[in-house]
């Protein structure tokens, strides 16, 4: 994401929380900048190992009302940790977790669901049909 998203305008803001640290933070990061910032549209990106970290804080997205669209990237596993292992000749372990049904987490949550493929248009018109709405909302990305 810090390598295509313009952040340098106005108002715009992007942490890329590089490392292997920072699984999880995205959800409850954008939940902090909602709620610092009330009123402003906030986009999440997040993996869906990441996202796996913090899933319940969906649930205070949902309550506070907060106008937050979450963009899980899945991939189906830690791949940015496999590549970086395989790059160093160590064997891959424990980077295939099977992810939860995302569109089954935002039923339970009770936040509107999409998914798209990633190319470029599907994710457009996926991210305006999110903008439409009042409160948060989730688009899983399906890339594996």
């Amino acid at each position: 994401g810090n390598l295509y998203y313009d952040h340098d305008r106005p108002g715009g803001w992007f942490n890329a929380a590089t490392g292997f640290g920072a699984l999880g933070y995205a959800i409850p990061a954008a939940i902090g900048v909602a709620l610092g910032k009330p009123g402003e549209r906030v986009v999440c990106l997040t993996g869906d190992g990441g996202a796996q970290f913090t899933l319940g804080e969906l649930m205070v997205a949902r309550d506070e009302n907060l106008p937050i669209i979450f963009l899980i990237w899945n991939n189906h596993g830690y791949r940015e940790i496999e590549t970086s292992m395989q790059a160093v000749d160590i064997e891959p372990v424990g980077c295939d977790p099977t992810p939860p049904d995302f569109e089954a987490v935002a039923a339970s949550c009770g936040l509107p669901f999409q998914r798209c493929s990633p190319d470029a248009e599907a994710l457009a018109t996926a991210l305006r049909a999110a903008h439409t709405r009042d409160g948060a909302s989730i688009i899983e990305i399906r890339v594996a």
